[in-house]
């Protein structure tokens, strides 16, 4: 009869060697894992500076020419809408106010200067003082870390208002690294529309 221990022995030696092999199989598969990679951007074209001139309601404008511009009146003012369709339809929403007497004019700048404050919810802010060559003062905020209103505008004559914004179309979580080619147009073209808006001649 034989002695049963190199059997025993032959199992004891194995037992380690099959423990060894799972915990490398194990660690193998743990490195294998993908990481979900981030959300890539396509390469975001920058429209030249070039721009097209625009009566509305009385005012002069000029705007990228790549930009489709489009107005509706309500009222006494008038709402104009200035899309970039190559940066995924990103908007630009502006109103003209007409106003009758200095104290309503400057209801509505203080109107609108509160409203852009509590757009920007306390982001950091750059802030564009200038006045246009047709006699506006001009204003403009840039919140690079917003995820939504990150640009506004605001000017002024004796009896004309126009305030606005720019909108992404978004999530909240996008990166603001992601758009920022998008806010440096934009910065730059509304920066060109500011200096040259004025009041159209009778």
């Amino acid at each position: 009869m034989k002695s049963l221990f190199p059997r025993i022995h032959t199992a004891i030696i194995a037992l380690p060697i099959v423990m060894f092999l799972c915990v490398v199989a194990s660690c193998n598969s743990h490195n294998n894992r993908q990481t979900p990679k981030p959300e890539g951007w396509h390469r975001i074209e920058i429209p030249s500076a070039e721009f097209n001139s625009y009566k509305l309601g009385g005012i002069e404008m000029e705007f990228n020419s790549v930009a489709t511009v489009e107005s509706k009146n309500s009222d006494r003012n008038l709402w104009i809408d200035v899309v970039y369709p190559q940066f995924h339809g990103s908007r630009i929403y502006l109103t003209l106010n007409h106003t009758n007497s200095r104290d309503e004019l400057l209801a509505t700048i203080a109107n609108r200067t509160e409203r852009m404050t509590l757009n920007n919810g306390g982001a950091v802010t750059e802030l564009t003082e200038l006045k246009s060559d047709g006699g506006w003062n001009c204003l403009m905020t840039v919140a690079r870390t917003s995820p939504t209103t990150p640009i506004q505008i605001l000017a002024n004559d004796d009896n004309h208002v126009i305030s606005g914004a720019l909108y992404f179309n978004f999530g909240p979580t996008t990166a603001p690294d992601s758009v920022a080619p998008i806010v440096d147009t934009i910065e730059r073209d509304l920066l060109h529309t500011l200096k040259h808006i004025r009041t159209s001649k009778p």
